[in-house]
């Protein structure tokens, strides 16, 4: 069968030695470069980064050597590093954008690249067609001369960024960051270690755990949800700390443990940060449209637009690029400011979290409980159905083909499918999203709605749709 390189959600994700190989990483290389000619962008270099997974330094090096092999400057970054580092590098040296080494949270036998145009957010769409395009007709023949060698004729050069990243997020931060109760930080070996030991210096009431690189991450998934967050919580607990923060394997996505040991969700993060940051903001709020609708809320309590976009963070950080939001996120853990990078930012969302619960004296959960009693409960579950090709193929058609006026007897206000089938419920704010993931073999499903029993139908219902899938009516 021939095997082609996709580019996803987030870039070109792949199993390391099966399809993520040296041969195709190399065709990817030279799949941008020839993207960057064609649009004579060739001549402001590019910026080179990779994470702690097996091998990601090897295959950086890889990447690098394709550019300067054309005599295209390289910055290659010194260390592991989050993605958003290597956005804010990109800026700061006005550089062609940037190519990271990276599967982000995916499993540790993954890896990946995600190219970041001169903008420094994710690359869009019609760009990543363009190199998906091309790459496939590239050569995969291995470079004569060395990474070294590049290096020794300047071609090749090695940078530390973190004194600039670290100094502009402290900038950027609405308060002065002063820390005076435990907090517990999780970098779920990933690249945010360095940078958050170099960002706290010794401070006596900040703890990490899991601050070691460790390219299998610990036997877990570097995400930081709920499930992959129990030894956090429990030092939360055991320490008695004011709140625990994580990082997933990039540092680009957050995870929040109050006090309590309650897990706070990502939807519930961004809608704190969004009114805590809202006042007197002219700016609108970006969610994508797997987002809680607590965000609609809040942006109506300010009189505020409500920016919705396909999942993905491209899309977010376009409209942060283009000054349309003073925030924007996604339900999977990410979100970024005004003012600061088109890209999603773990660490910028973990420190804006610190200083409002330290400014206001109050914990996560005090915070979230404070919003639900302004604007009433939400109730949200996503679930993650890892398929076969057969079913995965069945909900694609069943996305394709839905037309009804009704979904599990309950009635259809309107169908969006601009990314999945949206379903917005004629009770609002309620709907249910069927979505096959864009970076991994998965179809998701979400929903949302603020009444209770509402929400324990939908999930009955959702739960028997995916048992009996091969008997859904229209597929």
């Amino acid at each position: 069968m021939d095997f082609r390189i996709k580019f996803g959600t987030s870039g070109w994700r792949g199993v390391i030695a099966e399809d993520f190989t040296f041969k195709n990483v190399r065709k990817v290389g030279r799949g941008i470069r020839k993207y960057l000619f064609e649009e004579n962008l060739f001549d402001k270099g590019i910026v080179i980064g990779y994470d702690t997974r097996f091998l990601s330094k090897e295959f950086a090096k890889e990447i690098a050597k394709i550019f300067a092999e054309s005599k295209i400057k390289v910055l290659f970054i010194n260390e592991p590093a989050p993605t958003p580092v290597v956005s804010h590098t990109i800026l700061k040296y006005k550089t062609s954008g940037g190519v990271n080494i990276t599967a982000s949270h995916n499993p540790y036998y993954y890896s990946g690249l995600k190219y970041s145009p001169s903008w420094a957010g994710p690359a869009e769409p019609e760009v990543t067609k363009k190199i998906e395009e091309s790459l496939n007709k590239e050569s995969d023949d291995e470079i004569k001369e060395s990474f070294d060698y590049f290096v020794k004729v300047g071609t090749i050069e090695i940078i530390d960024p973190s004194c600039d990243y670290l100094e502009s997020l402290l900038k950027i931060l609405p308060y002065e960051l002063n820390i005076k109760n435990k907090i517990i930080f999780d970098p779920m070996y990933g690249t945010g270690i360095n940078y958050l030991k170099k960002l706290f210096n010794d401070n006596e009431n900040v703890f990490l755990i899991h601050n070691k690189f460790d390219p299998l991450f610990g036997g877990l998934e570097p995400v930081p949800y709920e499930e992959f967050l129990s030894e956090l919580k429990s030092e939360v607990l055991d320490k008695r700390a004011f709140l625990g923060l994580a990082l997933d394997g990039d540092a680009d996505r957050f995870g929040v443990i109050s006090s309590d040991g309650t897990f706070i969700t990502p939807n519930e993060v961004l809608s704190i940060l969004s009114f805590y940051l809202g006042k007197d903001k002219k700016e609108g709020i970006g969610r994508t449209i797997s987002t809680t609708r607590l965000i609609d809320k809040i942006a109506n309590y300010y009189n505020l637009e409500v920016f919705e976009t396909p999942v993905g963070f491209k899309f977010i950080g376009m409209l942060i690029r283009d000054g349309k939001i003073y925030i924007g996120g996604e339900e999977s853990g990410g979100l970024s400011i005004k003012g600061w990078l088109p890209e999603k930012d773990g660490i910028l969302a973990d420190m804006l979290l610190v200083e409002i619960c330290e400014n206001e004296k109050v914990t996560p959960k005090d915070l979230i409980d404070d919003l639900y009693n302004r604007f009433g409960k939400f109730y949200t579950k996503r679930i993650d159905l890892r398929f076969g090709d057969e079913e995965r193929e069945l909900v694609k058609n069943f996305i394709d083909k839905f037309s009804d006026d009704k979904i599990f007897d309950l009635k259809i206000k309107n169908i969006d499918k601009k990314d999945g089938l949206l379903l917005n419920l004629e009770e609002e704010p309620s709907f249910i999203l069927f979505r096959v993931s864009g970076t991994e073999n998965l179809v998701r499903v979400y929903f949302e709605t603020q009444n209770k029993n509402l929400f324990t139908y939908i999930d009955e219902k959702i739960l028997n749709f995916i048992k009996n899938l091969k008997e859904v009516k229209n597929v």
